[in-house]
């Protein structure tokens, strides 16, 4: 279905549903700016994921709600290999729209059957929200009730409430992870292979000092403490989904736009030796705004 044909569906289930005209956005402040006046509209960001076997989840949420992906992920039993940002292609083979124009409303593709969809339960206290309907230069306002209706009569699915702001929960035999059951009910995607480069390739050790240190244990750097040390490569795939998801709320990476923050967020790995994770998000996050 097109733009029409999704708001027509729309119709089917509320005669009184709502569309808005205004130039292209790309990402939700944007949007903001472009219905500066218009009261009591609360405005949803968009994120699709990628796990480590081409699982992806699409998150829906209210652009005040903070995503802690470190939760997010062991909730969805992947531990600590974190979710990253879903290629280029997952938004223009599997929902068939653009950058921009990530939106529920093209759940009704039939490749997006296998996506795993997580709303945030605090858009259900929104009485009017905007979705793009499948183009960014419109937008859609409707309760929650109705896209609810929307992802069953035309989707064949529904969608999963989340508390995304839920913190602190640890996860064992007795408490398992409570999303994982929705990643295990679906299939992957397969996508282009990435660009190799991302992480460091290791170091071949050299024969003299092979031999120089034979038999002897390797010791830790001095100061180290187990479970310290620089960003792993998953922890810098969970900073540039919250950096989208905070700085470019909205926005859907091309590919060649992702591998280059992502090279240099590895680059800036080595400023946690000295200064501490926090330091070096937040050096990482003023590079990104500069």
């Amino acid at each position: 279905a097109d733009a029409e044909g999704v708001v027509s569906a729309l119709r089917e289930i509320d005669g009184g549903v709502e569309v808005l005209e205004h130039e292209n956005v790309l990402t939700v402040d944007a949007c903001e700016k472009a219905l500066a006046g218009k009261e009591g509209l609360a405005i949803a960001k968009n994120l699709l994921l990628k796990d480590k076997n081409g699982k992806l989840i699409h998150i829906v949420a209210l652009n005040s709600t903070e995503i802690d992906m470190k939760m997010l992920s062991l909730r969805l039993g992947l531990g600590k290999k974190h979710p990253r940002m879903a290629p280029e292609e997952a938004l223009s083979k599997i929902f068939q729209v653009p950058a921009g124009c990530l939106t529920p409303l093209a759940l009704s593709r039939p490749d997006t059957k296998n996506v795993v969809v997580l709303l945030d339960q605090k858009l259900k206290t929104e009485a009017r929200v905007l979705f793009h309907p499948l183009r960014n230069d419109r937008s859609v306002v409707m309760s929650m009730d109705v896209l609810d209706k929307y992802l069953s009569q035309f989707c064949g699915r529904k969608g999963t409430y989340v508390d995304f702001e839920k913190k602190d929960v640890k996860f064992g035999k007795d408490n398992p992870p409570d999303l994982k059951p929705l990643l295990d009910a679906v299939k992957a995607y397969e996508f282009a292979p990435e660009a190799a480069g991302s992480a460091a390739a290791p170091q071949k050790q050299s024969k003299s000092s092979s031999k120089k240190g034979k038999g002897k244990k390797k010791e830790e750097p001095k100061g180290k403490k187990e479970g310290a040390g620089d960003l792993a490569v998953d922890d810098v795939h969970a900073l540039l989904a919250e950096i989208q998801g905070t700085l470019m709320k909205g926005v859907a990476l091309d590919e060649r736009t992702y591998k280059d923050l992502e090279s240099r967020l590895n680059a800036f790995k080595n400023v946690s030796y000295t200064r501490g994770y926090t330091a070096a998000k937040a050096e990482i996050i003023s590079y990104i705004k500069a």
